[in-house]
């Protein structure tokens, strides 16, 4: 399985780059974020969304231990609406704060982990949706609601990690040949890399569509996907990121 999850290591890589990624977080709401331009694509291809997400991290060296317990205190009553739980161990504090709407489900985390004297924290802040389309009124939101709460949330513009999951119901074949083929073309996408086998496709590529970039040795690039066999069947399932994938598939 290994084999088929191997660009994945790229997001470890890609952390160390976030410094230097391209883009800023500045969202106008006449303008289509990356996760629209992925639904777009896909819809046009005609597949069928299961579950997409939006995620953003920040990771923090500056927190002490009294900073990030205020800090942590902020956060919980600006987001009251959030269900919130502490968990303390010798290692340091978990504070999970989660709320659930017909968008779907929002998660901000926030962990602290003294070390020797210092300290190594990091924020995240996620949406995940199981809607078989996004829709007009969740675009909505996520431009009105999450974006604005980044805002709030981090201290820097951390990069958004946009990601959906589907599937295709045509034959194997033509799937995993037309239909990689189709969507990288409706997203504009120059192929970079490739892992092309009977049951399984893996491709990183760039595209000038999308608002963010990670370099790589040799190229920028900002598009992820797989598409593979799920069992037998006609079947297909695909998963699409932008800029990369952080889910394994």
């Amino acid at each position: 399985m290994g084999r088929y999850f191997y660009f994945i290591l790229i997001f470890l890589v890609g952390l160390g780059f976030l410094p230097v990624i391209n883009g800023n977080n500045t969202i106008v709401a006449k303008h289509l974020l990356d996760i629209e331009k992925l639904d777009q694509a896909i819809v046009h291809s005609q597949g069928q969304i299961t579950e997409w997400s939006l995620y953003a991290r920040e990771n923090k060296k500056s927190f002490t231990n009294k900073g990030f317990a205020k800090y942590s205190t902020t956060m919980q009553e600006t987001f009251s609406d959030f269900d919130w739980d502490t968990e303390k161990s010798a290692e340091g504090v978990v504070v999970v704060g989660q709320r659930q709407t017909s968008h779907g489900e929002e998660t901000i985390k926030l962990q602290h982990t003294p070390t020797n004297g210092h300290s190594v924290s990091y924020i995240m802040y996620e949406m995940r949706g199981n809607q078989k389309a996004l829709g007009e009124k969740t675009k909505q939101y996520i431009k009105s609601e999450f974006i604005p709460n980044m805002e709030i949330i981090f201290t820097s513009k951390p990069m958004i990690f946009s990601c959906i999951k589907g599937e295709f119901n045509d034959k194997l074949e033509k799937v995993l040949s037309n239909q990689a083929v189709e969507l990288m073309s409706k997203l504009d996408a120059k192929e970079l890399e490739s892992l092309k086998e009977e049951d399984f496709y893996s491709i990183s590529a760039y595209s000038e569509q999308m608002s963010r970039t990670i370099p790589t040795k040799n190229d920028d690039m900002n598009i992820q996907l797989g598409l593979r066999k799920s069992g037998m069947g006609a079947k297909t399932t695909f998963v699409i990121g932008t800029p990369i994938l952080i889910i394994e598939y």
